[in-house]
């Protein structure tokens, strides 16, 4: 009788298949087989677009088998777990038999196609991934529970209560040289099942690894390819999955992570791993990895041309070799501290201090309230933090796997180490300190260890000597509870100890890791089961999890800076910090102008809402002494009237509004390239074929275009640009009113963001404003993101031109980020709205966005920040123009104090925009710590836009980054010289 696991791929006939699926499908186009091991896959590329996955079932597999495969995937999609839908024939049927060329009959099925990749093609597998694809499994096993079908109890190979048979009856497949290792190590594996209870067993999937979990272009994942599903064990499913990951990585401790995971999924949804699972897992990953051998090797005998299996070979040996040799109690120990248990059965371990379950967890992570107001920058706040937890708890926990913002480093170009691979307990100085568990204790130098078997706990600051311990460097047996010493003082008054688990096999590591460093695959393990003490959620894990949240959430059109961008979740000055605990230096927050989380700011707006916050229609203080200390700055005495809005584009909206209702036209005269917003208004006049690819297409009849004054890269150039410039808006605005409706405004960036801080030439707005005036409009100056003293020569971009709007719109630095901007202009003008209605504002006119707007202008004018921005701004000028005499990839510096754009040119002559290489420069800098984005229609000019508290120090950081990044570009543009530099970037 032939053994059920001999199954080569059945051979088909393709035309038959074809004709067979328009039938019954109504699937017709293009054919691609795909790789599998024992059926036949097809991509089928339809010519509507709409395509999907043919597959011929082997003959074993049975009309009832593929109804169990559906019943799962039900189950699934019940859960909220997305698996591929299986398509209908047009009898309603799920599945077709299709008589094979040996007159066998195979079952056919077709799915949906999901647009994505799987997870072994689109990441390697490091600690984060490993722990979440755990809680994924974790899912997908408690979905199956009690679901129950009479196809379930199937005898394949791959379900692992038939692994010691199958390694038996296969084993002379493989090569004579790897038979006794796979054999040996697959009895012992047996050897431990057996000494086991019975395992709680229920329908799994069964093969649930990298390759059969796909995430699509949105971030969900998707569980494919339910061909193995069956009755099994239940810990066979986590099995799987540390096996391939153990084949992947070779990393024990990663695969802990998975285990991790799994248990803390499995947990929420109410049950727990039991003792004799946690004991079986380590033998099924060694009997699966020795199934994936042997059964590889036989495929390619019975089925030579399976090109799939071949590519397999190799990667499933790798499972085997890298389990095989790995001693089980040790590893058994690890996997159970990673599940949360005790590495022992039955083991309690003894409190390290005797108050210990009194311990108060101090949080030093990024988004602690404990750091706020800058406190984290203090060198002492460790030691300030415990002292102030131990006055009411005895002892104080800082906890393992947490980036500490206490450790971040303010110098970007020098990160410091900040996730921390210990657990520091607080505590009095010389407190006795007890053994957790039974074992050999050793001394290392300063460090004293105690090992049990494969776990080894480390402590940093014990001193065995001051309670009268012997710790010989050859080590001593203690015993639980018995005391090994006493905490040592780390300052006065205050005692730490230092604790560190060493990965099995693994040589110690530093206690602290750098920003995005993986601990888990650097030798450290966490000692927090053992301690009995919470660690913290994997920063990186969550990163992960809050990008795919984001996508889900705001959707494809959403702009973001960075492919995988850092979350960024603290703000200091002019630096961001991240979750992992890098800073980087903040090049493009203008909106942010007098530096992130400004204590000042903060509290300010934080006693207002304890006040009140309402709307503009009510009566208190706070609106008019912000609108006082605004038009304090206004460029002239005429403009005298503020209406609040909430941000650039409603401010930009509302000026159009004002113009078109003072002067009853609708017509208004906008420069080409620029972004002004995204209402309906601001949109309209909003010309940016970057930001809106049919920008010149979809614009409203009323808007009428003139160029970009861009005197760099524009139509005019030199001297007299400016009045050239300015004739074409004359121009323009004399064919409106000879067509009878003249226009109503003319609207422009007194510095050229969207170009990226170009400075239009001299003598362009004072014309262009003439001339709108002449035929009866009125000048709208969008001071969004250059206004507020960020020029450094001026607190407003159209005081540098010697102009005087007739309406200013203004947003973005006004609240420092927060709801609130203006619009500024004559009270004329205002009062022509009341003809359309009244006005009022329900965010911007609130008391707290008053107080925000208030309060930025006074640390603008008490801090000296638009003098800081004209000094530093110059500077950075300077040092730029002296890298572009040694980099002629830079073109130009615009702009004025800071606000600043480095246009990148491949050619000075030709200005032939560097774009791919923009790109690149822009994320090459992220790794030195900089923070920056491409501008301009082109996307080659580095927008420099910082925090007004950008400072000279913060000019050395940037020039030496972008240095080394611009000798890094040349190098590799040297290399790839005839290859195509853009495939080369």
């Amino acid at each position: 009788m032939q053994q059920p696991w001999l199954l080569a791929r059945p051979e088909v006939d393709l035309d038959r298949v074809r004709r067979h699926a328009t039938e019954h499908f109504g699937l017709g186009g293009e054919y691609r087989e795909l790789g599998s091991q024992q059926d036949r896959n097809y991509l089928v590329s339809a010519e509507s677009g709409a395509g999907a996955l043919l597959k011929i079932h082997h003959p074993v597999v049975t009309g009832e088998i593929v109804s169990l495969q559906a019943a799962v995937a039900e189950r699934y999609r019940d859960a909220g777990l997305a698996t591929p839908a299986l398509l209908r024939t047009s009898d309603g049927d799920i599945s077709v038999p299709i008589t094979l060329p040996d007159g066998r009959e195979a079952q056919m099925c077709a799915f949906a196609l999901v647009d994505g990749s799987t997870l072994a093609d689109l990441e390697a597998v490091d600690g984060a991934a490993a722990e979440h694809l755990g809680g994924f499994v974790g899912r997908a096993v408690d979905a199956l529970r009690n679901l129950d079908h009479p196809s379930a109890d199937r005898e394949i190979q791959w379900e692992l209560t038939l692994a010691p048979r199958v390694v038996a009856e296969l084993l002379h497949e493989l090569p004579g040289d790897r038979r006794d290792a796979c054999l040996a190590a697959a009895r012992r594996a047996a050897a431990h099942l057996e000494a086991l209870d019975d395992l709680p067993r229920q329908i799994i999937h069964g093969d649930l690894t990298a390759d059969n979990i796909m995430r699509d272009s949105s971030g969900v994942s998707w569980i494919i390819d339910l061909g193995d599903v069956a009755q099994s064990w239940r810990i066979a499913e986590l099995a799987v999955l540390v096996a391939d990951i153990m084949g992947r990585t070779g990393d024990l401790t990663i695969a802990c992570r998975a285990v991790r995971g799994f248990s803390q999924q499995v947990a929420e949804a109410g049950f727990a791993l039991t003792d004799d699972e946690l004991d079986a897992l380590w033998p099924l990953v060694v009997l699966r990895g020795a199934v994936l051998a042997v059964s590889g090797w036989s495929q390619l005998r019975i089925d030579p041309a399976n090109d799939y299996a071949r590519e397999r070979i190799e990667h499933e040996w790798q499972v085997f070799s890298r389990t095989a040799g790995l001693a089980h109690d040790d590893v058994v120990a690890q996997l159970r501290l990673a599940a949360g248990r005790a590495h022992r059965r039955g083991l309690e371990y003894a409190p390290i201090l005797t108050e210990q379950r009194s311990a108060r967890v101090i949080d030093l992570g990024i988004r602690s309230a404990d750091l706020d107001r800058g406190r984290w920058t203090s060198p002492s706040i460790e030691t300030d933090l415990a002292r102030e937890a131990l006055a009411a708890a005895p002892v104080a926990v800082m906890r393992f796997g947490e980036s500490r913002l206490t450790r971040v480093s303010t110098d970007v170009s020098a990160p410091a180490p900040t996730k921390a691979r210990c657990v520091d307990l607080w505590s009095r100085p010389g407190v006795s300190v007890h053994a957790p568990f039974s074992g050999v204790l050793t001394r290392v130098g300063e460090i004293i260890e105690l090992t049990d078997g494969g776990v080894t706990l480390r402590f940093d600051g014990l001193e065995a000597d001051a309670a009268g311990i012997d710790v010989p460097d050859q080590g001593r047996p203690v015993s639980s509870g018995a005391v090994i010493g006493r905490i040592a003082e780390r300052v006065p008054g205050l005692g730490r100890l230092r604790m560190l688990r060493r990965a099995m096999g693994a040589a110690p590591d530093p206690a602290f890791g750098a920003a995005g460093d993986e601990y888990a695959v650097a030798g450290a393990a966490d000692p927090s089961p053992i301690l009995g003490v919470p660690a913290c959620p994997d920063p990186i894990l969550r990163l992960r999890e809050e990008r795919r949240r984001r996508d889900r959430a705001m959707g494809g059109a959403a702009e973001r800076y960075y492919a995988e961008p850092p979350q960024i979740e603290r703000g200091w000055g002019a630096i961001l910090i991240d979750t992992e605990g890098r800073a980087y230096l903040d090049m493009v927050n203008n909106v942010t102008a007098i530096g992130h989380a400004h204590p000042r700011l903060a509290d300010a707006v934080g006693r207002q809402l304890h006040l009140l916050n309402t709307n503009s229609r009510f009566l208190y203080e706070a609106y008019a002494d912000f609108t006082e200390r605004l038009l304090a700055h206004a460029p002239d005495p005429t403009l005298d009237t503020v209406i609040p809005v909430n941000s650039g584009s409603e401010a930009v909206d509302l000026a159009i509004r004002l113009a078109q209702a003072a002067t009853g036209r609708r017509d208004v005269i906008a420069a080409l390239e620029g972004y002004h917003g995204w209402t309906m208004a601001a949109d309209s006049v909003s010309t940016s074929a970057y930001d809106n690819p049919s920008a010149l297409d979809s614009r409203p009849d009323w808007v009428h275009l003139v160029d970009a004054p861009n005197a760099y890269r524009g139509p005019h150039r030199g001297a007299g640009a400016g009045a050239a410039y300015a004739r074409q808006v004359a121009d323009r605005a004399a064919q409106l009113a000879e067509a009878g409706h003249g226009p109503a405004a003319f609207i422009c960036e007194p510095v050229l963001g969207n170009a990226g801080g170009v400075i239009p030439p001299e003598g362009y707005l004072a014309g262009a404003y003439a001339a709108v005036r002449e035929h009866g409009g009125l000048a709208i100056a969008d001071e969004v993101q250059v206004g507020y003293g960020r020029l450094g020569a001026a607190f407003w971009g159209s005081e540098m031109q010697g102009v005087v709007p007739d309406i200013i719109a203004v947003a973005k630095a006004a609240g420092n980020a927060y709801p609130i901007g203006a619009v500024i202009t004559r009270r004329d003008i205002v009062d022509a709205l009341r003809r359309d209605g009244m006005f009022f504002s329900s965010a911007a006119g609130a008391p707290a966005s008053a107080v925000a707007g208030a309060t930025v202008i006074d640390v603008i004018v008490d801090e000296g920040l638009q003098e800081n921005a004209l000094l530093v701004g110059a500077v950075f000028a300077e040092r730029i123009e002296e890298l572009a005499a040694r980099h002629p990839l830079i073109g130009a510096v615009h702009g004025s104090g800071l606000y600043r754009g480095i246009e990148l040119v491949r050619d000075r002559e030709s200005l032939e925009p560097a774009v791919e290489e923009t790109a690149w420069i822009c994320e090459r800098l992220l790794d030195f710590g900089v923070i920056v984005q491409p501008a301009s229609e082109r996307q080659n000019v580095l927008k420099v836009k910082p925090p007004m508290t950008f400072g000279l120090r913060d000019v050395d950081v940037f020039v030496a980054a972008f240095e080394a990044v611009l000798t890094e570009l040349g190098k590799r543009e040297r290399r790839s010289l005839g290859e195509g530099f853009e495939e080369a970037l």
